[in-house]
């Protein structure tokens, strides 16, 4: 047979989002205890040779896809596979309904039997006992002699093959294997070797699994109905230069900012550590994104709490996840246009972020960190029922370009606050260092001729 054996394995492909489906209905089954151990059953009229009944009924998929799954959910670590059998493949055809056939090692005639070996010594001849056999006495089938004494007249060599092709004797045969499906015959050393497994689950992701398959579902579910554009398992590059991984990544482009929120899960058996915190923060610092959410299972240390408070993460319990979303405040539906913002009144400008969920105050007095009280033009306030954002937004209107001094006010007041998302308008423009300014700090700057009165 072949020395390197064939695992049977799916051809690489990424998963389409069919198939995560039914990988997903697949586990839930399993999580359920309505599958416990996923077993193949020897199945001639399967492509494979082989099929997996339980889970192919489950899913209603053909033996091959249900294959590739399974090993997608190997590959994951969500399942484990145990050694299970091993078959022979026609290389010719591909099944696994073979059966061996002996041949003659000289000749490779198929033609041989096996039996006790007899050699009379006066003639030499050997052969088969049932060839001396003769009447009931032993008569040398080339010189006609009878044999009467063993070790005088002739001695027994024990059960061997003789090939009645050739006439050759051999210990053991060579075996060759019939399809019975093609009818092909192969060597030994051609025949394919093909492992098959059994499938479980990996209990150890156990936890994890009844998070996703549930509340992260959720959550996604709710983010998607907020209108963010919702990227699982998104890789972004850090100003370090570093590439970062995050569990969620929810964006939603309102027109005049674009809010990104970073989703960090973590589920274990014991109380999440500062150092878990630590890395998820780190990360999404060097991402250069503001909004953090963490979601933990069963919960967070001492130390990690005051953390987490002190980086303003906001933290979810996975235990109480579905009651957060359920009581989250209601938002209007509103579709945002692909398009460049315009506006051409402060009326218009309010009326547009009232429309996408805002609350807005304007000419508001709001006080900062370090005890100062800051008046802001117009605050935008959206409450996600996850994230509340808040938008700083100042207007500045002159005969000149708005020159440093006043951009450098709009983002002092705004760090004291702890606002992030920064918008200001400038009519008619800004200055070359002013605009410089903006661009390090990351407000969002609309520069308009005019601004129309009020409605």
């Amino acid at each position: 047979m072949a020395k390197d054996n064939e695992t049977v394995h799916p051809v690489e492909t990424s998963l389409a989002i069919g198939e995560d489906e039914k990988a997903t209905k697949l586990v839930m089954e399993i999580l359920a205890g309505r599958i416990i151990d996923i077993r193949p059953e020897l199945d001639f009229t399967s492509e494979l040779g082989f099929t997996y009944p339980i889970a192919k009924q489950t899913l209603g998929v053909k033996d091959k896809e249900l294959l590739s799954i399974l090993e997608s959910l190997v590959d994951k670590g969500i399942l484990k596979r145990d050694f299970f059998d091993r078959l022979l493949r026609c290389p010719q055809c591909g099944s696994i309904n073979l059966r061996p056939t002996t041949h003659c090692p000289k000749c490779g005639s198929g033609n041989i039997a096996r039996g006790r070996i007899l050699e009379h010594f006066v003639c030499g001849y050997v052969g088969l006992e049932d060839e001396f056999v003769t009447e009931g006495r032993y008569i040398c089938p080339r010189c006609q002699t009878e044999l009467k004494t063993i070790d005088s007249d002739y001695k027994s060599r024990g059960l061997l093959h003789k090939c009645h092709d050739c006439g050759d004797i051999f210990t053991l045969p060579l075996i060759k294997w019939r399809c019975l499906q093609c009818s092909s015959l192969t060597a030994e050393d051609k025949v394919t070797e093909v492992n098959i497994y059994s499938y479980r689950l990996n209990e150890t992701k156990r936890g994890w699994l009844d998070f996703e398959l549930n509340p992260k579902l959720k959550l996604i579910g709710f983010l998607h109905g907020r209108g963010y554009e919702v990227t699982e398992n998104a890789t972004k590059m850090g100003r370090s230069g570093a590439e970062h991984s995050l569990d969620i990544l929810a964006a939603r482009d309102d027109g005049i900012v674009t809010h990104h929120i970073a989703i960090g899960i973590e589920v274990g058996e014991e109380p999440i550590g500062l150092n878990r915190l630590f890395s998820f923060d780190n990360k999404v610092y060097d991402i250069g994104i503001h909004e953090k959410v963490l979601v933990v299972a069963p919960g967070l240390t001492k130390e990690a709490k005051a953390f987490a408070s002190r980086q303003r993460i906001k933290v979810l319990e996975a235990s109480d996840l579905e009651t957060v979303l359920a009581s989250a405040t209601s938002q209007p539906s509103v579709e945002i246009k692909k398009e460049p913002f315009e506006f051409k009144s402060k009326s218009q400008l309010i009326e547009y972020l009232k429309q996408r969920g805002y609350e807005i105050k304007e000419n508001t007095a709001v006080k900062g960190r370090s005890g100062a009280e800051h008046n802001i033009d117009i605050l935008a306030t959206r409450d996600d029922g996850i994230i509340t954002h808040y938008i700083a937004i100042g207007i500045e209107v002159s005969e000149e370009p708005i020159e440093l001094n006043k951009l450098f006010d709009f983002d002092d007041k705004a760090y004291d606050i702890g606002i992030q998302d920064k918008v200001f308008i400038t009519v008619p423009g800004l200055s070359r260092e002013a605009r410089q300014f903006a661009e390090r700090q990351r407000t969002k700057v609309f520069e308009v001729k005019e601004l129309e009165p009020a409605d």
